[in-house]
């Protein structure tokens, strides 16, 4: 079999969405599972819409994403250029092919011509297809007519009372008969390819093996099949993933929290995490597993594995997935993710010590169950840093109890005497209270934790101690004694 060759090729026309990023994501699971290659192409033939920001963020939020190409912008390889931009020469070349035996045509039809055609043809309930005026004009005589600078578009001749047939493995045959696709526009009028043409050409040239895409390509799927057959080539293999959808079922907007994938970075949401979420965006693992990392998709993925029915964009399902990434990432790997928000927060330096980074990543190994995203960790930090807070009226009454004000006191000496505060010395300093004093439940813990954090609830009272460190216990606890 020869090696599979897939593709991931983005339209510079904004940034890079929910949609587009599962594409990608899906063509490159496929290429991991199966040894194949991921091509990288940038299709910017759009020259009014297409601007360098939105590449530079296409591959930026593709690096941040975690998906790697093995072929494209800035890793090269033997089957560019991988910019449609630099490969006019390459279109040209085949559209001469076609011209000269006659399965394409220029067309001197303007705009509004045109758009009175295809209005009538709606008015009519008829399909939308060129009538075909401007096929019967000669080609030396058309250019002329180009020569003295008239403008013209490329049609397709597209052959008549054929169909155009596919096998998808979503949808399985797929036919359209070619009189409804029509003589469809392969160049515009200032040359440049249109997408259903450089798509035929890149996908042969490139030696693309596979097609994923998403459902709404289902359409232009047929006319590049005719494409192809006019080219004599064979067709690659076509997998049509299903709409994604809000959980109301309708259309995915950014009302639904489907924003730019650079947003979700900013967000404080893991590469990692949206991999996992955006995989189950119509696919599913063989055993129904759905936590799951890069090594359980990749093993698991198969093009027969893709669901039909419309996948639904659920953002609480992805902060479920985050948390449980943030809580089994590698403590070392995490620390530096939390990192950022840390030093934003002026808890941290940007260039911390050995100690400062220990401190951190113990930290975050006592915080990270309570995040779901990484800047959540923002709200848990600021307690280790304000000894003076205020306590309010009930935690002031419970504290100046004359048990508490005793139980206090005991935990001051105690850390007084202590050379270092560890978890297992604060743990068992805490049971001696309880059995020497008589405390337990409420009485025990609530009186230290409002010394210690002036807060209801939060970490174990052991590792706010190791966090705080002994001079700021011993000033916290001095304080309400």
């Amino acid at each position: 079999m020869d090696k599979i060759r897939v593709r991931f090729a983005p339209s510079p026309t904004g940034f890079l969405h929910i949609g587009n990023a599962r594409t990608a994501l899906f063509n490159w699971l496929y290429a991991k599972s199966i040894g194949g290659t991921l091509v990288l192409r940038i299709e910017d033939t759009d020259q009014k819409r297409s601007t360098k920001e939105a590449v530079d963020m296409a591959i930026n939020s593709l690096k941040w994403l975690g998906i790697n190409w093995d072929e494209g912008p800035e890793v090269g390889g033997d089957l560019g250029p991988y910019f449609q931009s630099d490969r006019l020469d390459i279109y040209k070349k085949y559209t001469d092919i076609l011209v000269e035996e006659n399965k394409a045509y220029y067309c001197f039809c303007t705009s509004e011509e045109l758009e009175k055609k295809s209005n009538m043809q709606k008015t009519l309930n008829q399909p939308i297809v060129y009538d075909g005026k401007c096929k019967s004009i000669p080609l030396e005589d058309a250019k002329k007519r180009m020569a003295a600078g008239e403008p013209a578009r490329l049609r397709f001749n597209c052959p008549k009372n054929e169909t155009a047939i596919f096998e998808d493995y979503v949808r399985g045959t797929v036919k359209k008969e070619s009189h409804e696709v029509g003589d469809i526009v392969l160049c515009r009028e200032d040359g440049f390819p249109t997408y259903n043409y450089a798509v035929v050409i890149d996908d042969m040239l490139m030696k693309i093996t596979h097609v994923i895409r998403g459902e709404d390509h289902i359409s232009n799927t047929s006319k590049q099949v005719l494409i192809y057959e006019a080219f004599n080539y064979p067709l690659p293999k076509f997998a049509h993933t299903s709409m994604i959808l809000g959980s109301d079922k309708s259309k995915l907007s950014k009302r639904h929290g489907a924003s730019t994938i650079m947003d979700f970075k900013d967000e404080g949401y893991l590469p990692q995490a949206l991999r996992n979420f955006l995989a189950l965006l119509g696919w599913t693992h063989p055993e129904a597993i759905e936590n799951m990392r890069d090594d359980d998709m990749i093993k698991a993925f198969n093009l027969n594995r893709f669901s039909k029915s419309p996948a639904i964009f659920d953002m609480a399902k992805l902060r479920h997935f985050n948390a449980w990434h943030i809580r089994n990432t590698d403590l070392d790997e995490i620390t530096k993710l939390f990192m950022p928000y840390l030093v934003e927060g002026k808890f941290l330096n940007s260039q911390p010590t050995e100690e400062e980074y220990a401190w951190a990543k113990k930290l975050v190994s006592v915080v990270r169950h309570n995040c779901v995203v990484l800047s959540d960790i923002s709200k848990y930090v600021p307690v280790f840093f304000e000894n003076d807070f205020t306590l309010t009226d009930e935690m002031k009454a419970i504290v100046e109890k004359e048990e508490s004000k005793k139980l206090l006191l005991f935990i001051k000496e105690k850390i007084e005497a202590m050379n270092e505060l560890e978890d297992a010395s604060i743990k068992d300093m805490i049971k001696s209270a309880q059995k020497e004093l008589g405390l337990k439940g409420p009485a025990l813990y609530h009186p230290i934790r409002f010394a210690l954090t002036g807060a209801n609830e939060g970490s174990e009272l052991s590792h706010v101690c190791e966090l705080l460190g002994k001079e700021n216990v011993l000033y916290r606890l001095s304080k309400l004694i």
